[in-house]
């Protein structure tokens, strides 16, 4: 009875953010690491004159920019590749970028086959070697005034950004 009554009242405070608010296109989303170490995945408009679908900007809130990404998805295949505009490692023709995933809330596959097509942000996404990437890019600069490393971590979509906040 009692929880039927809690239920009741407090029914109409527990929507998920598909019904409370208007879809969010992933070009426009921002997603937060699930560990809570204040880093952001932010994603904004492609390069002007470039190939890339979008960019994605890797950030956190002791320093703003870590690295932005170029987000590029093969033609025909699901696959969407990050690479990084600026990188700090030395690259060789067996160097796999950051590959990102999309999930659902049931943790089902929810990577679009055409990111700028995609009209809905996913609930998590997963970028496969960041950790990896993050590791070799800043373990020799670490201070206690930088970030920690980021490591694989899964994202939480957090938030629709009204104008794009990061520039190409």
């Amino acid at each position: 009875m009692i929880h039927s009554l809690i239920a009741l009242l407090l029914g109409p405070l527990i929507l998920t953010r598909t019904v409370l608010a208007t879809p969010c296109p992933i070009s426009q989303s921002i997603y937060r690491d699930a560990n809570g170490e204040d880093f952001e995945l932010i994603f904004g408009p492609a390069i002007p004159g470039g190939t890339a679908d979008a960019t994605a900007m890797v950030s956190h809130l002791k320093q703003e920019e870590l690295y932005r990404f170029e987000v590029s998805q093969s033609s025909g295949y699901g696959r969407i590749s990050l690479i990084d505009v600026a990188p700090k490692l030395p690259t060789s023709e067996d160097f796999v970028w950051p590959t990102l995933f999309f999930f659902d809330e049931t943790l089902g596959s929810d990577t679009p086959l055409f990111f700028e097509e995609a009209s809905e942000a996913s609930e998590y996404a997963f970028i496969a070697n960041l950790g990896i990437y993050d590791h070799y890019s800043r373990r020799d600069t670490l201070t206690e005034d930088t970030p920690p490393l980021l490591g694989d971590v899964m994202w939480v979509y957090d938030r629709c950004q009204t104008n794009h906040s990061i520039e190409p």
